[in-house]
């Protein structure tokens, strides 16, 4: 069953819940009309099945990892299982006199209002949160290769061998280590560039060790500095 198919299938669900709650209501109060209190009590019914039913029809939003959707249902699971009893709280106790009617309205209004903010904090805060530290991961993700290429490559220069670039390349290497991440293009872009640009640089000082001597090796160096400093004028 596609996703599509599965929200369509609860929405039918809900939609035949719904016309039981209706047909219970008419065959209850057998064409009487409600008292004030009899039309309190349908109303808390019918948003008592409200909020049952939203955790269904939250489990069917889409999520990255399926662990994700764990934590909100459990919030929202935990509001349905205080609100209800407490709704029935109020019916018994208006029914009892011992509320009064608008004493019952304004407590009821009240668990309605908790019971959505549990929900935007259960599911539409977590997944924001969720969203938020996902893209963090992801800049923190290429930034951490550079480092880690940049460690590489500062263990090449130390060994010496690189006078000319020494002054680029320290500089560069330094100026790595403050990179801080950046949303946007512009900042994966420049990212994907110094990766590139320190590979090319530690392929030639590995070449320059073994008694080669490319000529642009300077010019690469020289390369990878710019594109730090370039990448250090990119904030968020």
């Amino acid at each position: 069953m596609t996703r599509n198919q599965s929200l369509a299938f609860r929405a039918i669900l809900f939609a035949l819940g719904a016309g039981v709650v209706v047909l219970a209501f008419f065959l209850v109060t057998d064409g009487r009309a409600p008292t004030q209190a009899d039309g309190f009590m349908w109303v808390s019914v019918a948003l008592a099945y409200l909020v049952c039913s939203l955790p269904f029809f939250f489990s069917a939003f889409r999520t990255d990892r399926f662990s994700d959707k764990i934590p909100s249902l459990a919030l929202v699971w935990l509001g349905v299982f205080i609100y209800v009893p407490l709704s029935i709280g109020i019916i018994v106790l208006l029914k009892t006199a011992l509320f009064s009617f608008n004493a019952a309205v304004i407590a009821q209004a009240i668990f309605v209002f908790a019971f959505a903010v549990n929900v935007y904090f259960g599911y539409f805060a977590n997944s924001h949160v969720r969203s938020v530290a996902s893209e963090e991961a992801g800049l923190r993700e290429q930034l951490s290769e550079i480092k880690q290429k940049a460690a590489l490559l500062s263990l090449a220069v130390d060994q010496g061998g690189f006078e000319k670039a020494q002054v680029s390349l320290r500089q560069a290497l330094d100026d790595i280590k403050y990179l801080s991440p950046v949303r946007g293009d512009a900042a994966k872009k420049s990212e994907a560039a110094i990766i590139m640009a320190l590979d090319s640089v530690k392929q030639l000082c590995d070449a320059i060790a073994e008694g080669a001597h490319p000529s642009n090796f300077e010019r690469d160096a020289e390369r990878l500095l710019t594109l730090v400093r370039v990448r250090k004028l990119l904030r968020n």
